[in-house]
Parts: structure tokens; sequence; C-alpha cells
């Protein structure tokens, strides 16, 4: 158990311009590992506005205002230097954020909410319970939802981000040793280069539209002015720089899809389509349905998901239940190896052609040798 002290803001060193930057880098560049954390906020904008960059080397946390600084190149070289282990708590946000305000992800990384999922802890758990549960420390998450981007920051705002960062060495100390005993390291490692991966990979906005509630249900003709609408949705927010809802909402979009309206008259009787709206977008979004259900049928999208037949429940059952088995089995929550729409793949990849195939996530690296085979083996007996 880690004895850190009364933590509070005396312990904290707020960076707010570029020669306190410089000295920060020059300290915190000396640590083989540090802890990292962000605040930001996205409430009536596309890109999340970074508002304060936490950092804990072991001796000092160090609070940057980027809101101050104009040159902040030093701290992104901090964020690409490979000889420096970056700690973060459920990372994908912090990437994201880091990674729009400085063109560049951070690595190498280790997020300590994934590690605790291979080691036992449970599927997603929350920075405040594992810092209970491995240090036997209180971590207040009071101000969470304060607005970062009012200055001054207040005490318990900017104590609240120190102790953000300041358990988070000691967490990854012990869930390293943890994974080491278990054998697991290998698993932490390849877990964070697809993580790495992925955050790299940008997202084309002509395919935001799979990700849109309801799409599944929607026919291949409904598609293609599913995915028109989406695609001109996620380019108009990002040059506004407003949230996808400020400009149309899902809900309003698969309305639209549906019931095709042909005039402004029509596009009124549609739910969420405003008079402002209407002023505002009705001659794209008319040209954009009919655009949509001319697209020749060669050239639509394929469908989200391949309707599964009816005795498909049987087989998703009896293969999540290996699933379960083997996740009992190491002390592992079940989602950690597989999620039902993994599951929901290898059965539409049989139910198709007799042909199993694996999804890619389990069909390589750790997860094909602990799940991945015995659900192979599974699956050709259920064939």
């Amino acid at each position: 158990m880690y004895d850190l002290g009364h933590t509070d803001i005396s312990r904290s060193i707020i960076v707010d311009d570029s020669s306190k930057l410089q000295d920060c880098i020059q300290q915190v560049g000396m640590s083989k590992t540090i802890a990292i954390d962000t605040e930001f906020i996205r409430t009536n904008t596309f890109f999340p506005i970074l508002a304060l960059v936490q950092i804990f080397d072991g001796k000092n946390c160090w609070l940057i205002d980027p809101t101050c600084i104009n040159d902040l190149s030093p701290l992104k070289g901090l964020l690409i230097n490979d000889r420096i282990l970056k700690v973060f708590h459920s990372c994908s946000e912090d990437i994201e954020v880091l990674s729009n305000s400085f063109g560049c992800c951070p690595q190498p990384i280790f997020d300590t909410q994934v590690a605790a999922a291979l080691s036992g802890f449970g599927f997603s758990i929350g920075y405040a319970s594992l810092a209970d549960k491995i240090l036997g420390v209180h971590v207040d998450k009071g101000e969470t939802r304060s607005n970062w981007l009012m200055r001054p920051l207040s005490k318990s705002q900017l104590g609240y981000a120190a102790l953000d960062v300041i358990h988070l060495l000691p967490i990854y100390i012990e869930i390293e040793k943890r994974l080491i005993q278990l054998g697991r390291k290998d698993w932490i490692d390849e877990e964070m280069s697809r993580l790495v991966k992925e955050s790299s990979i940008k997202e084309e906005p002509n395919q935001y539209f799979r990700r849109v509630k309801g799409a599944g249900r929607l026919g291949l003709d409904e598609l293609s002015t599913l995915q028109m609408i989406c695609e001109w949705r996620e380019k108009e927010a990002k040059i506004k720089d407003k949230p996808r809802s400020r400009i149309l909402s899902d809900r309003t979009i698969i309305e639209l899809v549906s019931k095709t309206p042909k005039s402004k008259k029509e596009l009124f009787e549609i739910e969420g389509m405003h008079p402002i709206l209407v002023k505002k977008y009705s001659g794209k979004l008319l040209d954009l349905i009919q655009d949509g259900l001319a697209v020749p049928k060669n050239k639509r999208p394929k469908p989200i998901a391949e309707p599964l037949p009816r005795h498909a429940g049987s087989l998703i059952k009896k293969l999540m239940k290996i699933v379960n088995i083997q996740a009992e089995s190491l002390d592992l929550a079940p989602e950690i190896l597989a999620r039902r729409r993994d599951i929901e793949y290898l059965v539409r990849s049989i139910t198709a052609d007799g042909c199993t195939k694996l999804p890619e996530k389990i069909a390589k690296g750790w997860r094909y040798n602990v799940i991945g085979l015995p659900l192979l083996a599974s699956s050709s007996d259920l064939v």
C-alpha cells in the first residue's frame, strides 16, 4: 500500500507561461514514466477545447494551462518522446483532445483502465474505484462537470485536477506487477499498440452513417441517402465547429431518410425540423435526399449488418457460454475476451456460407489463443 501523504494544491506547480513550461518539460523529461490527464470542454463545439494538462512525474504535479501559453511545442515534444511512458486512465478522450490540439498521438502509453481489466479488476473500472481498491485512497470526483475554461480556476478545481494524476503512477506500478505475475504483460503491450494504431486512424466523413442509431434497420436505398446526409452534416459540423446535434440530430436524419420529403412543406412535418433548420438547410437536404435515391444499386453502401436467421439465437447463446466459461476461468470480465457483436460476426459467417470467420480483434494476438481457438472448435461442432 502506498502512503502518498495528504494531497492538496500545495503539491502542484501551476504552469502558465512559456518559461515555466520549459522548466516543466526539462524536469519531466528526465523521467522514464509519467502520469497524464486532461481537462477539456466540449459543450458547444465539435472539437474538444483543451483547458488543462496535468502531469505527475513521481515528485511534482504540474498543471499546465494551455490557454495562457502561445507556444506549446515543448509539450508536443514530450507527448511523442518514445523514451517516456505516458500513463493514462481511460485514455480515449484524452488522446482525442491531445491529438486534436497537437496533431499527434501520445506514445508510448499505458492505460490503467485497460490494464486493470486484464488483471481481473472488472470491465471499465473508474479511476476513483481503482485508487480505492489498489491504494486504499479516496478520490473526490466533485469537480468533474466544472467549467474548466473559467479563469482563474478555483482551489477546488486545481486540487481535483492534481488528484486525477497523482495516484496514477502507484496504480500503474501495482497493476504492472500483477500483469507480470499473471503472465499477461504481453497482453497489455498488444492492447496499447492497437489503441495507438486505432487512434491515429481518422474516420472518413462518409462512414459516420454506420454509427447512427437505427441505421441497421434501413434498406440499401435508404442507406445511400443516410450516408450522404451524414457526410454533409459531418463536414458542416467541423466547418462551423458545432456539435453534430446542433446541425441536425441523428433522430431527425433517420426521419428524413425514412419519409423522403420532397418539398419544404413536407420537411416541416419531419420531427426535429424546426423552422430555422428548414430555412437554412431545406434546399441542401432535399437535394441530398434525391441524390441518395438516385444512387445506382451497384454503388450503394453495403448493409451495416446482414440480418441473422431465426436459429442464430441459439448459436449465439452457446458461443457466449463458451466466452463466459473461459472468462471465469481466467478471472476476467467476459467483455474483455469477446463482445456479443463479435459472436454475432462469427455466427453470421457460419450461417452465410458455413465457413467460420473470427472478427479481427480475436483472430490474432493473445485473444486468438485464449478465446479464438475455443470458439472455432465449438463452432465446428455447431455447424
